[in-house]
């Protein structure tokens, strides 16, 4: 696993930061130190984006109760902010 992650040095990952840049979502870059594994860095991928019904399903599968009380969170923030 680690044989196929690319190694670079501390000073030249310090030194050229475009190689993090040049990674694919979820490929990771292996830093050493001395010639010792220090970290290792994986770059993120998007993240999904999730629409209304996507949220309101969530919502459903959380609390599936009809009679569940509405609440305003914008004014009950801004009541608890005083």
């Amino acid at each position: 696993m680690l044989d196929a992650m690319k190694t670079v040095t501390t000073r030249e990952f310090i030194h050229t930061p475009g190689l993090v840049k040049c990674l694919r979502p979820g490929q990771s870059l292996l830093v050493t130190d001395n010639g010792k594994p220090s970290f290792t860095v994986t770059k993120a991928g998007k993240r999904k984006h999730r629409t209304l019904e996507d949220l309101e399903r969530e919502a459903r599968e959380i609390c599936p109760d009809d009679n569940r009380p509405m609440v305003d969170f914008t004014a009950f923030l801004k009541e608890h902010r005083k």
